[in-house]
């Protein structure tokens, strides 16, 4: 008989957040009635088997409570925050709330740092400081007891974790805040570009607490609520006035400062100021940085239409240098060389998992299977790669006196799209003409006139025999040797 096994319920965020909750409630319960049990019994045989014994065992009797007393205070309260003792990580705050909610103070745990009067961080060592740490071996004093205790927030957040290649949420019960900076993982999914096309953004927002009274008492909610969707509206206003294709030429990098520096605050009543000033200025978060983990068309529908429309226009507006169908399929056969140079490079450096001895037309397909399914990543990944080898393919046609015929849009700047549009309008076009003698796309290397030096003609000799090797790879001729020819 086969036993049924038991699905594993999960736990919604309110009944995590209540079992969470209930255990630190019964942690500190547990080590309140433990301390004061070993304090009581120490008492005990204090008062009754050592003091009566003369006046200096009944002053070692007082040294042996307070020693008892400060231990259970430093190992057994403290770790829970209860019974006038908590520790702060290093980097880490505390805020002390009376009984009834209220705000009464904080715990700086962050070396080097200190609170100004409305408790924005700053150094310890500045004019405006305030707030001077008064602790022993790292325990805090929390005065007075009951009537105080440590504050405690439900937080739930988004993290990226990049072996996964995904962000799963995190939820927790937190008795402490940082002060340091801490990622965040913000997304924003069918934003509509200039073009209206619909974009997705990933990123890692690196924020850090710079007030922790703005940041937690200061809200309604949880502030990590209230900025994500700031931010998240800021990341929409920055992408309708751009196109997808030119957020995709920005590097990673250059974008995330971008986005940083080009954030308005969505709030027109505020005068548009940047959000990151806003951000600190109301919700006391600094906004250090925003990293891009990944930006594209928000489905595969929206990328078939993306080049559809790129087919078109290239129908309407296109320079076609030779326009008759053996030029096109000329055009073609030049980008299919370039895409085998492209793989041969991949076959020879391990790349993308293939195997060791993966044949290069294996290779060649993979790399057709992604510019037809994913051409924003064959962009990302091999763009670069791609045009080098276009460039290598027209250096030599130039050199050999052969024609290179060249389709592109006005405005093409050798993208992803222009190779789409072309590779789609060769396989619709069928042969019937000849080739045109004088439409082709010909580009003359000049000569050089001058002689190198010899470190400069080594130099150049070594990258025209890697050249070599990927025109030979293509089925070309071999580039000249003589440099100077």
């Amino acid at each position: 008989m086969v036993e049924k096994k038991e699905e594993k319920k999960e736990q919604s965020k309110s009944e995590f957040f209540e079992s969470e909750n209930k255990k630190i409630v019964l942690d500190k319960s547990m080590s309140i009635i433990k301390g004061w049990a070993i304090v009581g019994l120490v008492s005990l045989i204090d008062y009754f088997f050592i003091a009566p014994q003369g006046i200096l065992l009944f002053l070692l009797s007082i040294i042996i409570f307070l020693v008892t007393f400060f231990f259970v205070l430093y190992f057994i309260w403290a770790p829970q925050d209860v019974c006038w003792g908590s520790f702060v990580k290093e980097g880490y705050t505390k805020a002390l709330v009376y009984s009834g909610g209220k705000r009464k103070d904080f715990l700086m745990g962050r070396t080097g740092k200190s609170y100004d009067e409305e408790y924005n961080v700053v150094d310890a060592d500045d004019s405006s400081a305030v707030y001077y740490d008064i602790s022993f071996a790292g325990l805090h004093i929390n005065w007075p007891w009951p009537f105080t205790r440590v504050y405690t927030e439900n937080m739930e957040w988004k993290k990226w974790y990049p072996n996964l290649k995904k962000a799963l949420p995190r939820m927790e019960v937190l008795r402490q805040f940082s002060l340091l900076p801490y990622p965040y993982y913000v997304e924003v999914l069918n934003a509509e570009d200039a073009n209206r096309a619909g974009v997705d953004l990933f990123t890692n927002v690196v924020m850090e607490v710079q007030n922790p009274d703005k940041a937690l008492f200061k809200v309604t909610t949880q502030w990590i609520d209230i900025v994500t969707p700031l931010i998240q509206g800021a990341y929409v206003s920055y992408i309708k006035v751009r196109s997808l294709d030119e957020m995709l030429g920005k590097k990673n990098k250059d974008m995330g400062t971008d986005l940083l520096k080009e954030m308005l605050n969505p709030d027109p009543s505020s005068g548009h100021p940047l959000l990151k000033d806003m951000l600190l200025a109301v919700y006391g978060i600094r906004v250090i940085s925003i990293s891009i983990i990944d930006l594209a068309g928000s489905d595969k529908k929206m990328k078939e239409a993306i080049n559809a429309k790129a087919i078109a226009f290239l129908y309407r507006e296109a320079k076609i240098v030779d326009a008759d169908a053996e030029a096109t399929s000329e055009s073609v056969k030049t980008l299919g060389k370039a895409i085998k140079m492209v793989a041969q490079t991949i076959v020879e450096s391990k790349e993308d998992g293939l195997e060791q001895k993966k044949a290069l037309a294996d290779a060649e397909n993979y790399l057709k299977t992604m510019i037809k399914e994913d051409p924003e990543e064959f962009q990302k990944t091999y763009g670069e790669r791609f045009a080098e080898c276009m460039d290598l393919i027209r250096r030599d046609m130039a050199i050999k006196g052969g024609r290179f015929v060249d389709v592109r849009t006005p405005d093409a700047k050798g993208g992803t799209s222009d190779l789409m549009a072309l590779l789609t309008v060769a396989n619709m076009l069928a042969p019937k003409t000849e080739r045109s003698t004088d439409a082709a796309f010909v580009k003359k290397e000049s000569s050089s006139t001058g002689k190198e030096d010899g470190a400069n003609r080594e130099s150049a000799k070594e990258k025209r025999k890697r050249e070599n090797k990927l025109l030979k790879g293509a089925g070309f001729d071999l580039l000249e040797e003589n440099d100077d020819e």
